[in-house]
């Protein structure tokens, strides 16, 4: 029998499917770009998957339309993240107050300072354990009573970044953009100096009856079960997209191709979904799982999330706070002989902690976690490309996904059934 390596090796189709998915383009939700790769992806997998849908499930859409920045006159790189609140028409004019890295301690530090003024925070490499979200950046500059958000690029001569604010519709927010490294750097050294004032405009448009694809393909086994790989379909419009997320989704088409014929009478089923509508604050798998009948959620009872699964030589599994799944990576990190790190803290940033907050156990695959000066560290810009990505990393990420699955597959339902365990 082949080992998981050797199939991985062996699959001719793994790199040619990645580059097609980085030609849709960035596959912003609501670009058509997501929908065009959608309907290729449950394309490929027609001929080997018995059963296939597609769903829509509503999400908070929105469009810029214009955004702008300027200190003394000088245009400044910005780009409104998804869903900013508006500026007046003709721009918020308001002192900047630099807030560092822009975490609780910051926070607390500048106290009412930050009210009425534009905030200023970095951007942090997202896959290190003392990371803080960009959207919780931006929920504590509202909270404080700030007027607007700017965060900045924490890698130079990289632009600007992509990202959601994760405000919801009609929810309460402020202007909120990127700027670069550069122009933080300018900021700041301004705001030491003294007063900063700058001139921010941020208009966009709600889009109310947007609607983000799922795509769904079951392999049904004999037993009452199913485990699932998910990986998100959509992306930036910055680059293509190609660590987040052609990487998973090229992954989980090649390892779904490796285990079709693992699947039987003996097995739980195993189900693939994509998700558009991640990059919007994890709506399209958050509205999949709610809307879900409470029965059929239930049978669910491992996640494997693929997610920026290249850019770097290691591997890390984040296990959602579910300890039960650190013998379960390891194992499967050993069967392949590739070494696998775990992480067990909730990391809210990508699919597997909507599986996870439904008492589903789940992990994020992830390449390069703790490794800011990996090339993982392109993600979110105008880097993110298929150069970036090397066909070795790819192929032990489909190998250790093929292992990890496997192993749920042969699991008895009692085992199955203690991975729920905290």
């Amino acid at each position: 029998m082949q080992t998981w390596l050797e199939t991985a090796a062996a699959d001719a189709a793994l790199m040619n499917d990645f580059e097609t998915l980085c030609g849709f383009g960035g596959r912003m939700s609501g670009s058509g770009q997501d929908a065009a790769a959608m309907d290729w992806a449950l394309s490929r997998l027609r001929p080997i998957a018995p059963r296939l849908r597609q769903l829509q499930v509503p999400y908070d859409g929105w469009r810029c339309l214009r955004a702008e920045l300027t200190l003394d006159g000088k245009h400044l790189p910005v780009r409104a993240l998804l869903r900013s609140a508006n500026t007046p028409a003709s721009g918020l004019e308001a002192d900047v107050v630099d807030v560092g890295r822009g975490r609780p301690e910051d926070f607390a530090r500048l106290g009412v300072a930050v009210r009425g003024k534009i905030v200023l925070v970095r951007h942090e490499f997202p896959f290190t354990g003392d990371h803080v979200h960009r959207r919780r950046k931006y929920d504590m500059a509202v909270q404080a009573g700030a007027a607007g958000f700017l965060i900045a690029n924490n890698v130079p001569l990289q632009g600007v970044l992509s990202g959601s604010s994760g405000r919801a519709r009609g929810a309460a927010g402020i202007p909120a953009a990127y700027t670069d490294f550069e122009s933080a750097r300018q900021l700041a050294a301004a705001c030491a100096q003294g007063a900063t004032r700058v001139r921010l405009l941020l208009q966009g448009e709600e889009l109310p009856d947007a609607q983000a694809a799922v795509g769904v393909a079951e392999f049904p086994g004999g037993r009452d079960g199913i485990i699932v790989i998910s990986a998100h379909m959509d992306g930036h419009d910055l680059g293509v997209s190609a660590l987040d997320n052609a990487t998973g989704v090229a992954t989980a088409l090649a390892a779904a191709r490796a285990l079709a014929q693992r699947v039987g009478p003996g097995t739980p089923s195993l189900r693939l979904c994509f998700f558009c509508a991640e990059e919007w604050a994890l709506t399209g798998s958050a509205r999949y799982l709610a809307d879900m009948d409470p029965v059929e959620r239930a049978r669910i009872k491992f996640d494997v999330n693929l997610d920026t699964v290249a850019g770097d030589m290691s591997l890390t599994a984040l296990i959602s706070e579910f300890p039960a799944l650190a013998p379960v990576v390891d194992r499967a990190a050993a069967s392949v002989g590739v070494s696998v790190g775990t992480w067990l803290p909730l990391m809210p940033n990508s699919d597997h902690a909507n599986f996870a907050r439904q008492g589903i156990p789940a992990l994020r695959l992830v390449a390069g976690f703790g490794k800011p000066d990996s090339r993982v560290n392109r993600i979110l810009s105008a880097g993110d490309v298929p150069g970036i990505i090397e066909e070795g990393e790819l192929r032990q990420a489909v190998a250790v996904t093929c292992a990890l699955v496997d192993q749920a597959l042969g699991m008895s339902d009692a085992e199955l059934a203690a991975l729920a365990q905290r």
